[in-house]
């Protein structure tokens, strides 16, 4: 079984990336400032918005999400988040969105054993963190 660690880890973490990227270069950043105030290498920005990487994930289906995710961009814009604020922003979002059993069904996908109409580990494990 692939834990809901790993899965974020591996999918939820890289999508929220990926939304990030799109967005900061959206709102006028070159690749290569999306990079640095994310902490980011430039090639892994480029792998973003490619779809090469973190595409596994639409978190824009998500319109809370998707908004909290705009709201990052719009602080680190303004510069009033430092790159460990930046990561810690990221991690939030994903907590929230495991905690409202948005990525059951990605999940379900990539691990067999997981039944999402059963499965309450997310919202068990999470549901008290759930501020984007």
């Amino acid at each position: 079984m692939l834990s809901v660690f790993e899965f974020s880890y591996r999918y939820v973490i890289p999508s929220i990336r990926k939304r990030l990227a799109e967005k900061l270069v959206e709102m006028g950043l070159t690749c290569g400032e999306t990079a640095k105030k994310t902490g980011l290498s430039p090639s892994a920005i480029s792998r973003y918005l490619s779809g090469e990487r973190g595409a596994y994930i639409n978190m824009a289906a998500h319109s809370d999400v998707d908004r909290a995710i705009s709201e990052l961009a719009a602080l680190i814009i303004d510069n009033r988040v430092d790159f460990n604020d930046v990561q810690i922003q990221i991690h939030r979002i994903a907590i929230y969105a495991l905690s409202r059993k948005y990525i059951c069904e990605d999940h379900a996908k990539i691990d067999l054993k997981i039944n999402p109409k059963l499965c309450s580990a997310c919202p068990t494990l999470f549901g008290g963190l759930t501020r984007p």
